[in-house]
Parts: structure tokens; sequence; C-alpha cells
């Protein structure tokens, strides 16, 4: 607990996300050589087609503009997918301790959401798959170049693209965090240029 104080402070007293020296575009190279758990991935959102709390639809399509992290909590998976939990809540508590707080969505997919603690964070909440949870996680799982059965964290940049996969409980809660305010501070890449706008640029 001590500990989990000592980072929220910290990250609080660093101003996150307005580290001046945040890694830019070496983001994925800065966090893979400090943790082992994180995997660079890079492709389109899954259609994950959830159900939010509310019984309405919860589409990631609708929070382009945050940094989502999706965390899957399937009914087989015990204590490791507890163990990932805990650590996720460190991360998340620590982050809403920062300015990040308004920019990141987490989300915990499970058959039962009601029993998913989420730390009373305004920012994470639980949805339950509309179909089956095992092919969503193994539709996520898919896009990971590494074997095993260790749960995983998805992350998903502000654009929407998933970018990036935390395996197992052996991270550390510090490198998640920034890793998603690299994320934060990200900028859109610019829709390429069409001809027509090229052409117009010619005679301005």
């Amino acid at each position: 607990m001590r500990r989990l104080a000592l980072t929220a402070m910290t990250m609080a007293l660093l101003g996150i996300p307005a580290l001046a020296d945040h890694p830019g575009e070496r983001l994925d190279e800065v966090t893979a050589l400090k943790e082992p758990a994180f995997e660079a991935i890079s492709g389109p959102a899954p259609d994950l087609d959830l159900i939010g709390a509310d019984g309405q639809p919860l589409d990631l399509a609708d929070l382009v503009g945050q940094v989502v992290a999706v965390h899957v909590r399937s009914s087989p998976c015990l204590e490791p997918c507890r163990a990932q939990h805990d650590r996720l809540a460190q991360t998340v508590a620590s982050l809403n301790a920062s300015p990040m707080r308004e920019m990141v969505r987490f989300i915990t997919i499970a058959e039962e959401p009601d029993g998913i603690d989420t730390v009373d964070a305004g920012n994470w909440s639980v949805a339950a798959p509309n179909g089956a949870l095992e092919d969503l996680e193994a539709e996520l799982a898919s896009r990971s170049a590494r074997n095993g059965d260790n749960p995983m964290i998805h992350l998903f940049d502000r654009e929407g693209r998933h970018v990036a996969i935390f395996h197992g409980a052996g991270f550390a809660p510090l490198n998640l965090l920034m890793h998603i305010n690299g994320l934060t501070n990200a900028h859109p890449h610019p829709e390429p240029e069409g001809l027509l706008d090229r052409a117009r640029g010619w005679f301005r």
C-alpha cells in the first residue's frame, strides 16, 4: 500500500502527461528495454461486440481520442487473472492521481461483470461479451507472436489501433503507466492528402 501511494504521489508530482522527455516515436523500443512482459504490435481494433454495465452496446470506435486498455477475465483463469487484475489496479490508481485520468479508459471484459472490483475508478468499466468470451479472447490473443496462456492487457492508441500487449502479472505497474503516458502524448497520424487536396494547394 505504501509503495502504491508513493507511486501515485510521484506521478502527480511529475505532472504527467506533461513530461518533457517522453520517448515519442521510440516508445515501443524504450518500453521493450525495460519490460519483458511488453509486446509491441500493430493492427486495427477488432470488433469486440460488448455490452456495458448499463446494458448498452460498448464499441471501441466510440472511444477514439482516448487510450484504451482492455483486460479479459475468463472464468477458467483464476489466480493468473487475479494477479494481473491487481497489477492493473495499481496502474489505474497511480494514473488517476495524474492529469491523464480523462485521457485513458480501462475496460475489463468478463462473463459475470458483477464480481469484478474496479477500485471505484470512474474511467474503469466492466463489460460482458455479446457472445462467447473464449472466442473474443482468442481473437485478441491471435495478435500476439508469443506462445503461452498468460492473460493479456491490450492497449489501443487514441486512433483506435491495437498497439501493444502486456503479458501476465509480472510487469511493473510503473512501466505500464509510462507506456500509456507515451500513448497519450503521441500525435495522431494525419490523414493522407488526396489528389484533390494537393491540386487545390497548387493554386493557393
